[in-house]
């Protein structure tokens, strides 16, 4: 008589996304406004090639972003490279939209995944405070030095 199969004696294999064939890539790819699709290609060698970050996903992207009435970049964009396009100020809403700074703490209110309401525990209370932009502009000015402590600093 055949015993049933153990959890141990058969584990579940593991799939990632690279597990999967270029056509699924591709369609996945299709489906992403420009920010994600940005963030996809510059993953890996692989999707830097498959994904497509063009003008008309470009477009896309700030005519949503205006229909949304979300901040939209006021001074010229250039559509020729996505290094040309992401100025200091479309680098700034990118910021704002990774950290949910954006979202409406209502029902469906997140604008980074329609639909989806923002979880109350992804950013920290005092960055969503009024102080933000303060926090955001001190750290964009210092960077990663804003951060060291001074005891850590070598004095020379």
């Amino acid at each position: 008589m055949a015993q049933p199969p153990s959890a141990e004696a058969s584990p579940r294999p593991s799939t990632n996304l690279m597990d999967l064939p270029s056509e699924l890539h591709l369609q996945i790819a299709s489906s992403l406004t420009y920010p994600d699709a940005l963030a996809l290609k510059h993953s890996c060698r692989h999707f830097y090639h498959l994904v497509y970050t063009g003008i008309h996903l470009k477009v896309g992207w700030l005519v949503e972003r205006f229909e949304r009435k979300l901040e939209c970049p006021m001074e010229k964009c250039s559509f020729r490279t996505d290094e040309a396009f992401c100025n200091g100020r479309v680098r700034q809403i990118m910021e704002r939209r990774r950290w949910h700074l954006e979202c409406r703490r209502v029902a469906g209110g997140c604008s980074v995944m329609a639909g989806q309401t923002c979880q109350t525990d992804l950013v920290p209370f005092w960055f969503k405070a009024q102080g933000r932009r303060m926090v955001v502009k001190s750290l964009t000015f210092w960077g990663s030095e804003g951060l060291i402590p001074d005891t850590f600093q070598t004095k020379g």
